[in-house]
């Protein structure tokens, strides 16, 4: 989990290390648009057809029992469909690309740029995508530690790269191909590290059996990610629709803080999903309800606990980061992270347990349900607090999915939850205290940056400290799991 943790925050350390950088280089309009190509790119990314989400667990499959064939034919197959994506992108942004700009807040000095951004965006997509599908690799053969060096290696390179080269004026194109450099490192990497766990032969895609398979796992897997667009990306593109272009930066510096802080929590994923699809692989699903139940017990309190003292820190710690002017990223921050620790704490341990067992379509029932709420919400609240309003939907969205996906589990399999920690009311309000009192004397020093967000960080460390005092002993105990398990077909 150490190796996945560094592998996982290299980019996340790099962008929060980087952004007041390009701000001040770039000027905040420039570093908008650079911001609306990111969302671009994240929105093309998680519409893949499901494949990139769906290549660790078929990866950790074929790995399980050790089918090195198999995972050579997911490693070209998924290449192939990457490519034909790229190659489609590229050619829709030739076609319409001056159209989207136009249709943008995008200042007209700003618009050239723009539009030769968008010609570069289909193979930046597939590159990342590629990348995606080495990371899976290491990930689902449980090598860390080459994950680990790939990533900071990569991510230490782009940082350096942009520190030296980008010096503001015209220089997105050239962010661009850094950031390109930087997928290809991985790339390149990941599969070198890899390399052990494929054996290419022909046939060299999949089997049609492996096919229908994959591309059913898959569908379900996209189902949930088109909701990620929806309740995340989309809040992004609404804004640059209705607002000037800066603000799609504003609201970009509180959701990379949001999303950072949320991703902490789910740097255990990777080895957890390995882990529980080898178990369901050897025991089946009894095997991985048991070892549902003994992570469950510890991650509920622990991740409630880090978001409550993460939800907050994180406005003062956004305006410690990019000064006084940047308050409004901080407010859009709190409150998407407030609602992505609900969502972490509940479905954290459930999301690894349906994907272990090939059952994704509770997880896509949910995401849909987190985004129906949301888009019912979204117009009403925006018109009430303008761009607050917009994540404030997007935050009750996720709480109100996160407890159906409750409620599907323990249909399907009886899971549940045990009761909190009796210390944990106390221990989760000292902690609370110790990080907002501290990130309150911290701001009154008027330093801004990324080392004083350094500085920021130790009153959370000190209060996650605290709570962990409070609560070790009761977060170590063995949980009581069911001795059978019955199973109910998915509608």
């Amino acid at each position: 989990m150490g190796f996945s943790a560094l592998a996982q925050s290299a980019p996340l350390l790099t962008n929060l290390a980087l952004t007041p950088v390009l701000i001040h280089r770039l000027g905040l309009d420039r570093f908008g648009v650079w911001s609306l190509i990111l969302v671009f790119l994240a929105t093309l990314t998680v519409l893949d057809g499901g494949v990139g989400a769906s290549l660790a667990r078929f990866y950790a499959y074929h790995g399980a029992r050790g089918d090195r064939d198999g995972t050579g034919r997911l490693v070209v197959g998924s290449v192939a469909v990457f490519l034909g994506l790229g190659a489609l992108v590229t050619g829709l942004c030739a076609l319409i690309g001056p159209v989207v700009v136009s249709a943008l807040d995008v200042p007209p000095r700003l618009a050239e740029e723009a539009e030769q951004l968008l010609l570069i965006l289909g193979p930046l997509l597939t590159l990342a995508l590629v990348s995606n599908s080495a990371i899976a690799l290491l990930q689902a053969n449980a090598r860390f530690r080459s994950l680990a060096s790939v990533s900071a290696g990569s991510c230490l390179t782009y940082a350096v790269a942009v520190v030296v080269l980008v010096a503001g004026g015209q220089d997105l194109l050239l962010l661009a191909v850094l950031t390109t450099m930087r997928y290809a490192l991985v790339t390149v990497g990941g599969f070198c590290a890899g390399a052990r766990h494929i054996r290419i032969r022909r046939p060299l895609l999949p089997e049609p059996a492996e096919r229908r398979d994959f591309i059913g796992y898959a569908s379900r897997m996209q189902l949930s990610g088109f909701t990620v667009f929806l309740n995340g990306e989309i809040d992004a593109l609404v804004i640059a629709a209705l607002l000037p272009v800066r603000y799609v930066g504003i609201f970009a510096a509180g959701y990379q803080a949001a999303t950072a802080l949320r991703s902490l929590p789910l740097y255990a994923f990777p080895p957890i999903l390995t882990r529980m699809t080898h178990v369901y692989a050897a025991g089946g699903l009894a095997g991985a309800v048991r070892e549902f139940h003994v992570l469950q017990s510890r991650w509920l309190p622990a991740v409630l606990t880090y978001g409550a003292v993460t939800t907050t820190a994180v406005g003062p710690a956004v305006v410690v980061w990019l000064g006084p002017d940047l308050a409004l990223s901080g407010a859009v921050a709190a409150v998407l992270l407030a609602g992505y620790a609900v969502q972490v704490a509940f479905t954290g341990m459930r999301t690894c347990f349906v994907r272990a067992i090939g059952r994704p379509g509770l997880e896509t029932r949910y995401s849909w349900c987190s985004t129906v709420v949301n888009l019912a919400l979204t117009v009403p609240l925006t018109l009430l607090f303008g761009v607050i309003g917009v994540v404030v939907a997007t935050s009750i969205g996720i709480v109100a999915g996160s407890l159906y996906l409750v409620v599907l589990c323990r249909r399907l399999a009886r899971l549940r939850e045990r009761r909190l920690p009796r210390r944990w009311v106390p221990a989760t309000a000292s902690a609370m205290l110790t990080a907002g009192v501290g990130e309150l004397l911290v701001l009154r020093l008027g330093w801004h940056g990324a080392l004083p967000l350094l500085l920021a960080g130790l009153p959370v460390l000190a209060g996650l400290g605290i709570a962990w005092s409070f609560m070790a002993r009761a977060l170590t105990e063995a949980p009581h799991t069911p001795e059978r398990v019955p199973v109910k077909e998915e509608a």
